[in-house]
């Protein structure tokens, strides 16, 4: 199993409406709030590395709201 940990960044007063959005997506294992450089960390599993980015970039990426994301894969 792939996995990522994702570091967003989302529009001002929408950190709540995207992390609910977030966790709505299958692939998304948990998705929280957090104090720091990023509004949002997500972590998303996936069977392969080609579909942990492919989720990123066609169904995370593409959520109202979310501004930047950092996408942090885990080796081991």
């Amino acid at each position: 199993m792939a996995k990522a940990y994702l570091r967003i960044n989302v529009t001002s007063g929408q950190e709540r409406r995207v992390r609910d959005r977030l966790r709505k997506i299958r692939a998304v294992k948990s998705a929280d709030l957090t104090a720091g450089d990023q509004d949002i960390i997500c972590v998303v599993e996936a069977p392969t590395y080609d579909r942990v980015l492919k989720i990123v970039v066609e169904k995370l990426r593409t959520v109202k709201g979310i501004t930047k994301t950092s996408t942090n894969l885990v080796l081991e």
